[in-house]
């Protein structure tokens, strides 16, 4: 069976990531490199990603031309969160004819706040015959997929409540910078009320999570607020002294009638204590997950988004969910 062609479109830490991992699969063949910053034009994509199966790949800003010679299976896309800001880029990819793998986060249920631009990139899919999914890790993973998944071995599921606590130490500094470590807590509120600051996603899992549940909701809200520093945290980019925000607490709901169903907990922030993922059913039988340190982000995004590629390309053409297309697997 010939390898998939793809290309990594977006060369931030997540899709470098994702372009080193495409180039260690022999299911998979890195055949082009899309991304406009100028300092990374004409560069060896091998160079850049440090992977010798990416090497003799030119980066380059011109998408449609990249698509059209390359003509790849699918194209790994990595470039914003949100649907607005992406709907020019995904455009040009389907009429070059490839499917899509997106981390665009809005893109988990797309419907949910961006219906029209959904409606018109479904209908140009499906007259290109291609595919468009939106996944990642949280969203994608953690607090959706997986207790959907989950809910397979259960009679019924009466209610879910969803943890992820993350320590944010360790991750990388564009997400330190978007949970607002180091601010002041003013700064903080500002930003997170214009929407420019903070995780992207959780309404989307409630979305989903709910859907994939039969809950039918009619409600979904959320809530950001700042968690200070209680004593001063280093991380390798930045200081974080005791009084000012160390990250943020998301929390959401998702209702049917006045009835909380889906209820999601997610605390980011630097020298969290107990990191961990978790979702408990209230359910026939009853169950719960634990995952101790939680999932790595940062590696899981880019693994979920290479593994997940098999799945798109067999799905059907349209834009497409977690719940419509075969459950991605460890490509090799």
């Amino acid at each position: 069976m010939k390898p998939l062609r793809i290309v990594s479109f977006g060369l931030g830490p997540i899709g470098i990531r994702a372009a080193a991992l495409i180039a260690q699969k022999s299911s998979l063949e890195l055949v082009g490199a899309i991304d406009i910053d100028p300092a990374l034009a004409g560069k060896d994509l091998g160079a850049v990603v440090d992977a010798a199966g990416a090497a003799g790949v030119r980066i380059d800003s011109d998408a449609r031309r990249v698509l059209e010679e390359t003509k790849p299976d699918c194209v790994v896309h990595c470039t914003s969160s949100f649907i607005p800001n992406v709907r020019e880029q995904l455009e040009v990819i389907i009429d070059c004819g490839a499917n899509i793998i997106t981390s665009t986060e809005e893109m988990l249920w797309p419907t949910l706040q961006q219906p029209e631009m959904t409606a018109e990139l479904d209908a140009r899919a499906k007259a290109r015959g291609v595919s468009v999914l939106g996944t990642g890790v949280n969203p994608g993973f953690v607090m959706d997929t997986l207790p959907a998944f989950a809910s397979s071995v259960c009679y019924d599921v009466r209610h879910v409540t969803c943890r992820r606590y993350v320590d944010a130490t360790t991750r990388r500094l564009p997400f330190q910078k978007k949970i607002g470590a180091g601010m002041d807590e003013g700064e903080f509120r500002s930003l997170a009320q214009a929407g420019k600051l903070g995780h992207i996603g959780l309404r989307e899992s409630i979305a989903l999570l709910g859907a994939a549940l039969g809950f039918d909701l009619d409600t979904i809200e959320q809530d950001v607020r700042p968690i200070l520093a209680t004593a001063t945290k280093k991380t390798e980019y930045l200081e974080v002294p005791a009084g000012r925000v160390a990250g943020i607490h998301n929390t959401g709901f998702g209702a049917k009638n006045g009835k909380k169903l889906v209820e999601m907990d997610l605390r980011m922030y630097v020298g969290c204590e107990d990191p961990h993922d978790a979702f408990v059913f209230d359910s026939t039988p009853p169950f719960e997950l634990r995952i101790p340190g939680g999932t790595s982000g940062d590696f899981a995004t880019a693994a979920i988004l290479v593994n997940g590629i098999q799945s798109v390309v067999a799905a059907a053409p349209g834009v497409r969910t977690m719940l419509d297309v075969a459950p991605p697997h460890l490509l090799r």
